[in-house]
């Protein structure tokens, strides 16, 4: 039996792009990984089966043995299938237990029980082994907590529903979208257990993902999409990651850009004792022409210090000094000013603005003027269409960001903050999101700008990406420095077993 059968799947767009006569078998208890560049149809199909696109017609699919209406919320529901999309869908204002509620049927109740629906959260996650309050704020959660969150939500959607419809104990289609963007490697295997004990019980797992060494953990079969089209649906056995990535890019990649000798350069970024949340006196210097990366478990103080630097939280100790000039902290303005430019991973809430174009949204840091003192549209959108060149995004200037795929969108913020001529440029998780072809556009980006003389500064839970960028990465433990690492020294293996270093206790002063 077949868990999910789509074909003749046809979407049409103005400018021609969407998918072209697509077929896809999804089998019960497997995970089957839907892969292919941005821009190649992955979304624009996950939003036909949610419901938020009408596909062309012609299109036919089912779910089990029952015909399924593509483009419909409610079919898609009815028949079992659920969603972790890139875009939680959580409201960082309630707490834990009532976004673990959200779309819940409460029509047999006469009146809701804060308590109630607690002890039913705490049990939905423990069932799930995820250890969260089902009391605390969602918005003062980790990204990654976050994550847990909307999964254990989609997972448990159909608890206490018995058989009917996709009640619990019948075969779902669960589509999980990125769902490791923002999880640490022992999350990440907290997720695939929680995907093979899904599996195990015969449900079947429609799985997206540009990190392609998560197919070959969990995922039996695939499919890439190019140019909306279907380019292969395979096994995963006897493939490797170069033979991978030639499918969904359609040709070989050059080699990844290979570190350099240690740069001498003047500093132009310095720290000195920055302490806040859970950063505790770090010192660092990044030098014009360098390329240094932040690494670091989650907590450990690596995915907040750029927010402290850049403003965007406010230190309760340190200094930070751009070409020697101290800059104010929590201004964040103060500090663009200064020469810093910091592009943080979220990007619908803090790196760009949705519903404006690509054009504003790249020329927003810098306006230039045209003749008279006035903002020439037409010679905005000239400099802004170099830019986005430069990152081969290959949509007009005119288009509004949130019509872009989510990895469109970062290489749109990264050209924003490369235009502005920073002395710094400090970006979080730059590649979140982005396909292989299009992660080494960013590298050789963030190489250009360091070799024209930008300190460049960036956090990554990718420890491949650190090795293969950096000239040297600097990881947090317990909020402090625990370890440099370059040259021959920095390795996967390496960067890794430094991250889970145990962190040195803190000398009580004499």
């Amino acid at each position: 039996m077949t868990a999910l059968q789509i074909t003749g799947l046809s979407k049409s767009f103005p400018g021609g792009k969407g998918l072209k006569d697509v077929t896809l078998d999804l089998a019960p208890g497997t995970v089957h990984a839907l892969l292919g560049q941005n821009g190649s149809g992955k979304s624009t199909l996950i939003k036909i089966l949610a419901g938020v696109y009408q596909p062309d017609p012609g299109a036919r699919a089912r779910v089990g043995g029952a015909a399924l209406e593509l483009g419909s919320a409610r079919s898609a529901r009815e028949a079992g299938i659920r969603f972790i999309h890139q875009d939680l869908g959580l409201i960082p204002e309630l707490d834990v237990a009532e976004n673990l509620a959200l779309g819940a049927d409460y029509s047999s109740r006469v009146w809701l029980s804060d308590r109630r629906e607690r002890r039913a959260a705490g049990a939905l996650l423990q069932r799930y082994g995820i250890d969260i309050d089902p009391g605390a704020t969602l918005g003062t959660l980790s990204p990654a907590q976050q994550t847990l969150v909307a999964i254990a939500r989609a997972l448990g959607d159909d608890e206490g529903k018995g058989d009917a419809g996709s009640g619990a104990g019948s075969t779902r289609v669960i589509v999980l979208d990125e769902p490791t963007a923002a999880l640490q490697s022992a999350e990440v295997a907290h997720l695939f257990a929680l995907i093979e004990t899904l599996k195990r019980e015969g449900n079947a797992i429609l799985y997206v993902t540009h990190r392609l060494e998560e197919i070959f953990a969990i995922a039996d079969d695939l499919t890439v999409l190019r140019d909306g089209a279907v380019v292969t649906t395979r096994a995963v056995e006897g493939l490797d990651h170069d033979s991978l990535v030639e499918l969904i890019v359609g040709r070989r990649l050059e080699e990844t850009l290979t570190r350099r000798a240690p740069v001498h350069a003047a500093i132009a970024l310095a720290a000195r004792g920055i302490t806040g949340g859970s950063v505790d006196g770090v010192d660092l210097e990044v030098r014009r022409g360098e390329v240094v990366g932040l690494a670091g478990l989650l907590g450990s103080g690596y995915e907040q210090l750029l927010f402290l630097l850049a403003g965007g939280e406010a230190r309760e100790g340190g200094d930070v000094l751009v070409d020697g000039r101290a800059v104010p902290g929590g201004d964040p303005r103060a500090a663009i000013a200064a020469g810093i430019a910091f592009a943080p991973a979220d990007r619908k809430r803090l790196s760009a603005i949705q519903s404006w174009s690509l054009r504003e949204n790249v020329t927003l840091p810098a306006l230039r003027a045209g003749t008279a003192g006035w903002l020439s549209d037409r010679r905005e959108a000239v400099d802004a269409r170099g830019w986005l060149a430069r990152v081969e995004v290959e949509h007009p200037a005119r288009a509004l960001l949130s019509t872009l795929s989510g990895g469109n969108q970062q290489r749109v913020v990264i050209a924003r903050w490369l235009r502005t001529g920073a002395t710094a440029i400090m970006l979080q998780e730059p590649t979140n999101g982005v396909d292989s072809g299009a992660k080494q556009a960013i590298y050789a980006c963030l190489r250009e700008a360091a070799d024209a003389g930008t300190a460049v500064l960036f956090s990554s839970s990718d420890a491949e990406e650190l090795v293969a960028v950096c000239d040297r990465v600097i990881v947090l433990n317990g909020g402090r420095i625990g370890s440099e690492l370059s040259g021959d020294a920095l390795t996967v293996d390496t960067l890794l077993r430094a991250c889970l270093a145990a962190p040195e206790l803190k000398r009580a002063s004499p």
